[in-house]
């Protein structure tokens, strides 16, 4: 059994659909019969029958034509709750069985409503009602029919619609998580690169960095989507001074920080990222220091520094930026705005307001 075949009409539905259709449908033939010209009987039932209206009646035959309209409904869902081999059986079975199910209780009905009744009624007539009755029958269950077919076209379409949409966020998952894969070991290759450097010039700035890559570490360790700025900045803070022990003075930072935005959202080392590309690709000497400046402005956050690049760039595998505009772009749909004016190169990350 397919379940999803069956979700598109619960039961509820079905009793509320039956019940809305079946009063709308003797509203029409309650009207016909006060108006007298009603276009469902032919002359000869209408000549034999008096105009004398029965609460009672009306609701006997509503509750007849509930049981009606809801068996229909209950069968198209039976048959639609199956799968067959060939799937083009199925209207066909619809249609036959639906057809039965009509001729059987209009002609059950019928009969159970003759033998209520203490009148005695001749073959002609009784051969009339039945057929007015199966024309009025067949017409309500070709409407059922209709809105059988209507109901499921709208479920199979929301149904498409609700599958696309998990495969659209299951890849752009998968690709999310592997952007966040390439971040991890593309930043500690560069740590260990550094501290591996800074062991043959100075020993204790070599444990003091140890220690702030270890702080450092412990914060990508929390694998987390998205977090906090003022955590970010405080990991930032940390990472800064580790720059801070290897190049002394000739690197400075400057913090413009609105406390406002502290509880705002960022994607994990974003900023950290970005303070390393700044040292990473610019020179750093007592001649020529460089101030890295991060700062908030409406509703972002940026990274800047003045353009000073190496004689030998150090070789760059392209992932940072790349990488973080890409994760940027998949969990908020927002960019990353990045500008070189030829003496300021800055990065501006957009914060989230959850």
């Amino acid at each position: 059994m397919n379940k999803n075949s069956v979700e598109y009409l619960p039961l509820k539905k079905i009793v509320i659909l039956s019940l809305v259709i079946s009063v709308c449908f003797h509203l029409i033939m309650l009207l016909a019969f006060f108006f007298g010209d009603t276009l469902l009987f032919n002359e000869r039932v209408k000549l034999t029958t008096t105009h004398h209206f029965s609460l009672w009646r009306l609701l006997y035959i509503l509750t007849l034509n509930f049981i009606f309209i809801f068996t229909i409904f209950m069968f198209n869902r039976k048959v639609l709750s199956y799968s067959f081999s060939k799937k083009h059986y199925k209207p066909l079975i619809i249609l036959l069985g639906s057809i039965i199910i009509t001729a059987s209780l209009t002609s059950g009905f019928l009969y159970l409503s003759l033998a209520l009744s203490d009148r005695q009624f001749d073959v002609e007539f009784v051969y009339n009602i039945l057929k007015d009755s199966l024309v009025r029958s067949f017409t309500l269950m070709t409407g059922i029919l209709l809105v059988v077919q209507l109901l499921k076209s709208q479920h199979d379409q929301r149904k498409i619609a609700v599958e696309n949409e998990t495969l659209r966020s299951e890849n752009l998952l998968t690709r999310f998580e592997a952007l966040k894969s390439q971040l991890d070991p593309h930043f500690l290759f560069n740590s260990l690169n550094t501290l591996q450097s800074l062991i043959t010039i100075d020993t204790g700035k070599a444990e003091d960095y140890l220690q702030q890559l270890s702080s450092v570490l412990r914060y990508t360790l929390q694998n987390k989507e998205v977090i906090d700025l003022e955590k970010e900045l405080n990991c930032a803070h940390t990472y800064c001074e580790m720059m801070q022990i290897r190049y002394g003075d000739n690197l400075k930072f400057s913090f413009q920080i609105d406390p406002k935005y502290n509880n705002f959202k960022v994607l994990p080392l974003s900023l950290l990222s970005l303070v390393e590309n700044s040292v990473k690709h610019n020179v750093i000497s007592s001649k020529q220091p460089l101030l890295v400046t991060i700062a908030t402005g409406e509703n972002s956050i940026s990274v800047s520094n003045p353009i000073q690049p190496k004689t030998s760039p150090e070789e760059s595998n392209g992932i940072g930026l790349v990488n973080l505009t890409e994760r940027y772009r998949l969990k908020w749909d927002k960019e990353v705005e990045i500008t070189n004016d030829g003496t300021t190169f800055c990065v501006k990350l957009p914060l989230q307001n959850d």
